[in-house]
């Protein structure tokens, strides 16, 4: 029997229950079915690489492994879904460090405004950053998950219900917010509002929110573009603490070749990912601005990008303080960061992505 701690929603009635009625997963390395609880829709970039990788996985494995997608929350409340894989409920999942910030700590530095620019050298940076600092893996360990490979949300901008070009129009608004972008968003003078993305819909239709941080392709897919007709983009970094996670004990039932298929795999789907995501969101914009089912989006850029970027820019030395609190590097860790980053960006630069080359 599973025993955690209870939290709000009956988490504990819930994992019990489902634990029960779905089973803990097959016991052999021969036939695994893992159960993949996803936050989202099972649609757009980062839903349709999720079932690339699921058929790839199930291709190369002959069967042994196969994934079962949960969509849109409907197996466990996304931020729920950390302690859902590690407890057994969902093999696997997505999880989202801006949820869980008192448990993943290190982690979040990866939401720092105005951070990683491209998608494919944010995913390589950070996934290679658990793969060689034990620190960061730990966070995810201690509560039996492994992260196999990062998402992205690609550029962080801005959809809104009235256009928004400089500080002077964003001051004043309500806007739904998140992660290091909250305090961003107040220092420009705006409202901070919390909001769950999937309740983003009906918050811009009614104005509970003038506004929300968003990414080119999720305004699409989610079809925010319908009830905000403004769509800033600034690039304020993206949010890649964010990523896939495994149940520590399920991962190890895998034959050493499953695990080594597995692995490679999750280094593949970040290269697929960024194809899919550039490709996705180009598509994304395109549409919006020609108009959809009559709703037409107007796109804006700033004209005081330096304010913007001097409002995050606490984000970072914040975060340092806080490791410190806890007896750990900041310093030496965000130095690691900045040196891995840097030889994506250069990799980049030279080569070209993955796909291109």
């Amino acid at each position: 029997m599973l025993t955690l701690k209870k939290t709000k929603g009956n988490f504990l009635s819930s994992l019990a229950i489902g634990a029960m009625v779905l089973g803990l997963g097959a016991t052999t390395a021969q036939a695994l079915e893992l159960r993949y609880s996803d936050l989202g829709p099972p649609r757009g970039p980062r839903a349709d690489t999720l079932k690339w990788w699921a058929e790839e996985l199930k291709t190369r494995t002959g069967g042994e492994l196969t994934v079962k997608f949960f969509w849109s929350q409907s197996l466990v409340k996304g931020k729920e879904t950390m302690k859902a894989v590690g407890a057994g409920l969902s093999d696997t999942g997505t999880i989202l460090g801006i949820y869980t910030p008192a448990e993943l700590p290190i982690w979040n530095l990866a939401n720092a405004p105005f951070g990683v620019q491209d998608p494919w050298i944010g995913t390589r940076t950070w996934q290679e950053m658990r793969e060689t600092v034990p620190a960061l893996r730990k966070e995810t360990q201690k509560r039996n998950v492994k992260i196999f490979f990062n998402f992205t949300t690609g550029a962080v901008d801005l959809i809104s219900k009235d256009p928004i070009t400089s500080v002077e129009d964003i001051a004043g608004k309500k806007i739904r917010t998140s992660g290091g972008w909250t305090g961003l968003i107040k220092a420009l003078g705006a409202t901070p509002v919390k909001i769950g993305f999937g309740e983003l819909y009906q918050a811009l239709d009614r104005g509970t929110v003038d506004g929300t941080i968003n990414y080119m392709a999720a305004a699409k897919a989610y079809k925010h573009y319908e009830v905000a007709g403004n769509f800033t983009e600034i690039q304020m970094g993206q949010v890649l603490g964010y990523g896939a996670g495994i149940n520590l004990k399920t991962y190890n039932k895998f034959s050493d070749k499953n695990k080594a298929i597995f692995d490679k795999l999750g280094i593949e789907f970040m290269d697929q990912y960024a194809k899919n995501y550039l490709a996705g969101a180009a598509a994304a914009k395109k549409a919006m601005m020609a108009g959809i089912d009559g709703k037409t989006v107007t796109f804006h850029t700033v004209t005081d990008i330096d304010k913007w970027k001097a409002a995050g820019a606490s984000y970072t030395t914040d975060w340092i303080a806080k490791m410190t609190k806890k007896g750990i590097d900041g310093e030496a860790f965000v130095k690691k960061f900045e040196e891995v980053k840097a030889k994506y960006e250069n990799e980049l630069k030279t080569k070209g992505y993955p796909w291109t080359r």
